[in-house]
C-alpha cells in the first residue's frame, strides 16, 4: 500500500466516522468518499453534506497531513462560496497549519475548523 493509498484509506474512514458520530445531530448526512461521488451541490462533490428534514444545514471537507497547503485553498474557497456553513476536518497535528492557511486567505471567519485524531490501542 502506498503512501497516498493509505491517505486515501484514511480519508474515507474519517468521512465515515465522521457520518456516524453527527447522526445524532443531523437526521440526513450523505457523504462522497474518493471512490464514490454521489451526492452533487452545485456541481461540487462535497466530503459531507449534512442536512435536517430536506433542508442543508452544513458542509464538510476532510483533509489528511499531505492535503493541507496552498493548493487547498482554492477548493476551500470554493465550498466556502456555495453559500453554506463549512467546516474543515484536519488531523490534530496540522490544525494550527489550516488555521494559519485560512487566516492568511480571508477565510477565518468563514469556515469553522474540527480536528480529529486517529489513535490505534495496541494491548
Amino acid at each position: 500500500m502506498t503512501e497516498n493509498d493509505k491517505e486515501i484509506f484514511l480519508h474515507d474512514w474519517v468521512v465515515e466516522e465522521i457520518q456516524k458520530q453527527y447522526s445524532k445531530e443531523f437526521n440526513e448526512i450523505k457523504i462522497n468518499t474518493s471512490d464514490r461521488k454521489n451526492h452533487e451541490l452545485n456541481k461540487e462533490y462535497p466530503d459531507i453534506i449534512f442536512g435536517n428534514y430536506g433542508q442543508i444545514v452544513m458542509i464538510g471537507e476532510v483533509e489528511t497531513d499531505s492535503n493541507i497547503n496552498t493548493n487547498s485553498i482554492k477548493k476551500w474557497k470554493m465550498l466556502q462560496s456555495l453559500g453554506y456553513s463549512c467546516i474543515l476536518f484536519v488531523p490534530k497535528n496540522k490544525m494550527k497549519v489550516a488555521r494559519d492557511l485560512c487566516w492568511g486567505n480571508k477565510l477565518i471567519e468563514k469556515i469553522k475548523i474540527s480536528s480529529f485524531s486517529v489513535e490505534i490501542p495496541i494491548t
